[in-house]
């Protein structure tokens, strides 16, 4: 059976531990309720939109789709770059993967 000093020792590791996750999970909360304020904020934005703003939005994200589209496009060249195969010599003997 465990003495009493090593009985408290465990007790005060308990509590502090308790104490650690306690503060943890205000941490969490606080964030989440953060989180949700955040999120009625842009529903309400959304909601009360204009035309004129949902056209601004659609421009937006066109440009933003081929900014994506044309850096894609470059990655995809340099992967084909490193699939060809080379020789001993190090010249393309025309082969790719």
């Amino acid at each position: 059976m465990a003495t009493e000093k090593e009985l408290k020792k465990e007790l005060n590791n308990i509590k502090k531990e308790v104490r650690e996750l306690r503060i943890h999970n205000k941490f969490l909360l606080d964030r989440l309720d953060l989180a949700h304020e955040k999120n009625a904020e842009l529903r309400k934005q959304i909601m009360t939109m204009s035309i004129d703003d949902v056209l601004a939005h659609q421009k937006e994200f066109i440009a933003y789709q081929e900014k994506f589209t044309k850096d894609r496009e470059l990655v995809e060249a340099f992967d084909k770059q490193s699939q060809v195969k080379l020789n001993a010599i190090g010249i393309n003997n025309g082969n790719t993967i």
